[in-house]
């Protein structure tokens, strides 16, 4: 019996080590000849990498290890930004890529988060309640979904899509300093909560066997998760 909880115990340490990260690789969507999406006047790629170095900043003075994957307007392809990523494995490292969203009407807004690793449901729950209260963004949900950048990296990923550029009252609050600031402000709320409490109170979705993604896949919406 009392190896049975000893053992029981070290499983526990071990499941909230893994979900309490050392280093955080930031990545800003798009890039270089990639602009993202565009909506009002806004180009994703520069709300992309403005938060991100906020992001990286606001780690920084938490005392939190970061890595960027890209520093200034350049073009790196999803493959590529795996492989940079899975540079980290075993390294208790975790990924994040921000995003702003755009659509072709007005109506969508509110920020969503999207993850595929078991690993990184916590992560993504987390992120995604302290950037909606940060930021005042709609809290749309979580949502699984088999992504190369949240189901082909080798250490758990999530991508944040942070609004929508394509609706106009979003917009007008995205092009501010200060909504890019609270974004990351979140993030980073999200990733020392992480820290501190692991995976407590939140259950993992369950391991799914499935190929890696490929630009090829058809469409998918994926499973969102409210919290």
């Amino acid at each position: 019996m009392i190896l049975h909880l000893l053992l029981l115990g070290l499983f526990f340490l071990q499941t909230v080590r893994a979900a309490s990260p050392a280093l955080v690789i930031i990545d800003a969507g798009h890039g270089g000849k990639d602009s993202g999406g565009t909506g009002n006047g806004l180009v994703e790629k520069d709300l992309t990498l403005d938060t991100a170095r906020r992001l990286q900043a606001k780690l920084n003075d938490a005392g939190i290890r970061n890595v960027m994957l890209r520093t200034s307007d350049t073009f790196i392809d999803l493959d590529e930004r795996v492989a940079m990523a899975n540079r980290y494995e075993g390294k208790n490292a975790v990924l994040v890529s921000i995003h702003f969203n755009a659509v072709g009407g007005n109506a969508p807004h509110g920020l969503e988060t999207f993850f595929w690793r078991p690993d990184a449901t916590a992560l993504a729950t987390r992120i995604q309640k302290h950037v909606a209260a940060q930021a005042g963004l709609a809290n749309i949900a979580i949502n699984r979904r088999r992504l190369r950048l949240t189901r082909n990296p080798t250490i758990p990923s999530v991508l944040v899509e942070a609004g929508y550029m394509t609706n106009s009252a979003e917009a007008r609050r995205l092009s501010s300093a200060k909504t890019r600031d609270a974004i990351a402000q979140g993030i980073c709320d999200g990733i020392e909560e992480l820290r501190r409490e692991g995976e407590e109170g939140i259950r993992r979705v369950p391991e799914i066997a499935s190929p890696l993604s490929r630009p090829t896949d058809p469409p998918d919406g994926g499973q969102r998760i409210k919290i």
